[in-house]
């Protein structure tokens, strides 16, 4: 699948946009600020209901406008789809497939994309909490059981932290921590379980990128660290009969930790142990990069863990993913910009922005190329 054609309307700095794009390569150039970024950030919009660069509806719309509109039509094999968005400054948003009202939940598997920003070397260096939203956000793009899991146990734990510092203000029991306990373990016991699995397909995809990348095979390696560890050893690759025997068994795992540490998490006011503070730890020569690394070699990790993304995703959803590399080529040299394409070849589309399109190797100048100045075509 790939995306066929884009509209915008007050989208930013776009008053209004008909672009018709090709499958395979296609670059958008142009000055800092001209409007590139956020031509891939309304793809993203359309595909999965929200901006990767703001929650805030208002910043999506042109200056003097009331709303912001975002067409995408994608062509597949056998399929035509056609997704909309409009935002706006009453906070409203509107998601539309096929002309048909939906929710944000209704977009997942529809139209997969893989965004990779300059803001990613957050991911390798930045907290845990970026690393787990990378995972997080990936899996709900393809799986709705995760992301309805996900939701429920972040509504969970909201409510087991306001009853926790209820009890410590002396307004509640601490035996009324046991249901909200229980539902913690057990979405947390799916969430902790399908993120290990994946990220046991993440790990040698993300690394033979890095590989291509760097020339360096066994220099890359991507570790699940959850903040309680499974009961056994167990094949991470299991059928649903072995999933669900686990599942239960990290539940009540995870439900004992819970009832162990409730007076240190009513002391605190917040719930210790869970996914919540799971991490994913990028490791460069066995070190980890966050620390270790520079940060041309952070950046190299990021790009890496977003292709390997897209390779997962491949896997599992069964179609290639569109690529949104949003200034991916700054910062490497040419040997490096020429195995980002490299590993791209298996995307059925790659939508890429850049400064100077010098900075495309010579080996995918066949790309469609557009030039983008102050939010128009060129």
């Amino acid at each position: 699948m790939y995306l066929h054609r884009l509209r915008l309307n007050d989208f930013r700095n776009w008053a209004r946009l008909d672009a018709e794009l090709p499958p395979g390569t296609v670059v958008f150039h142009g000055p800092n600020g001209a409007g590139k970024t956020s031509l891939l950030e309304a793809i993203c919009l359309t595909a999965t209901g929200d901006s990767p660069r703001s929650h805030d509806s208002q910043e999506m719309i042109r200056l003097g406008e009331e709303v912001a509109f975002a067409r995408a039509d994608y062509h597949g094999a056998d399929s035509r789809t056609r997704l909309e968005a409009a935002v706006a400054r009453t906070g409203q948003k509107q998601l539309k497939v096929n002309g048909a009202p939906k929710r944000r939940a209704d977009l997942i598997g529809l139209a997969p994309v893989v965004y990779f920003s300059a803001d990613d070397i957050g991911v390798v260096k930045g907290e845990p909490a970026a690393r787990r939203r990378l995972i997080d956000t990936e899996l709900s793009a393809i799986s709705r059981p995760y992301y309805s899991q996900l939701l429920r146990y972040r509504r969970s734990l909201e409510q087991r932290n306001s009853l926790l510092r209820e009890i410590r203000a002396g307004r509640a029991q601490s035996i009324t921590l046991s249901a909200w306990d229980r539902s913690l373990a057990r979405y947390g016991a799916e969430i902790t379980l399908r993120r290990r699995e994946f990220i046991a397909s993440l790990a040698p995809q993300s690394a033979a990128v890095h590989a291509s990348l760097t020339g360096k095979d066994a220099d890359f390696l991507v570790e699940y660290r959850p903040s309680i560890a499974l009961p056994s050893e167990q094949t991470l690759f299991f059928g649903e009969e072995e999933g669900a025997s686990l599942a239960g068994k990290m539940s009540i795992h995870l439900e004992s930790r819970l009832r162990e540490e409730r007076q240190a998490d009513i002391a605190r006011g917040s719930t210790t142990s869970g996914p919540h503070r799971d991490d994913i730890e990028v490791l460069l020569r066995g070190e980890p990069a966050r620390s270790f690394g520079s940060q041309g070699e952070q950046r190299t990790c990021a790009v890496a863990l977003r292709l390997g993304l897209a390779a997962v995703i491949r896997q599992i959803a069964g179609e290639s993913p569109v690529l949104l590399l949003d200034d991916v080529l700054s910062e490497l040299d040419a040997r490096y910009r020429a195995g980002v394409f490299a590993a791209c070849e298996q995307a059925e589309q790659v939508i890429i922005t850049c400064c100077d399109p010098a900075d495309i190797p010579r080996s995918a100048r066949q790309a469609a190329s557009f030039e983008v100045r102050n939010g128009q075509l060129v």
